[in-house]
């Protein structure tokens, strides 16, 4: 009838499918051989407003633990490795803004459910690149993740692997970060950039 037409909004929404599309596209070859190297769970996750989504999965009956956030589940962002990634990009401001609005609940015993410790966690994932869950979202499951970055240098999303927790091992930091920074570079993303 003409009293409707498709927008530019609606092409803005397109593109941001278009994106997230992208970044598991160019990431689950990567994924799988992470996978193949640790032999442990890899996962794909996005934030969306106070969680992390989890949006792809490398694993196999071999990895030492049943996947329990399955593709499609969300987790707070201070209770992840890789929501931590997306927390240590907000500034003072947005991290307080965040702990009233979550109130920083906590799922097990190591949960970080006060704001000092949430800065002190972050300073960390700053200064190393890297972020780590030590049994905070599940008990005897522990993450460490690293970012993965698009070409306007902007972090997109979260690759982590999650392992028991007596057998992750620092080792493979060195490799998560070389295939977070591949997919990044695959996405246009250039290592000398600033990150935002």
């Amino acid at each position: 009838s003409g009293l409707y037409r498709l927008g530019m909004r609606l092409l803005e929404l397109g593109s941001l499918v278009k994106g997230r599309l992208d970044v598991r596209a160019m990431a689950i070859e990567a994924m799988r051989e992470l996978h193949k190297i640790t032999g442990q769970t890899v996962n794909l996750a996005l934030r969306q407003a106070d969680e992390i989504v989890y949006v792809e999965r490398a694993w196999s009956e071999n990895s030492g633990m049943l996947v329990v956030r399955a593709i499609g589940g969300h987790a707070p962002l201070h209770l992840t490795s890789s929501g931590k990634l997306f927390l240590s990009h907000f500034d003072n401001r947005q991290v307080r803004a965040y702990v009233m609005r979550t109130g920083l609940a906590g799922s097990t015993r190591n949960s970080i459910t006060q704001l000092a410790q949430l800065e002190n966690e972050l300073a960390l994932v700053r200064r190393h690149g890297y972020a780590r869950d030590n049994e905070e979202l599940e008990m005897g499951v522990r993450c460490i993740a690293a970012g993965i970055y698009d070409d306007t240098g902007t972090l997109i999303a979260g690759l982590s692997l999650s392992a028991p927790a007596e057998r992750l091992r620092d080792a493979w930091i060195p490799v998560l970060q070389d295939t977070a920074r591949n997919i990044s570079v695959s996405l246009g993303f250039e290592p000398a950039q600033e990150l935002k």
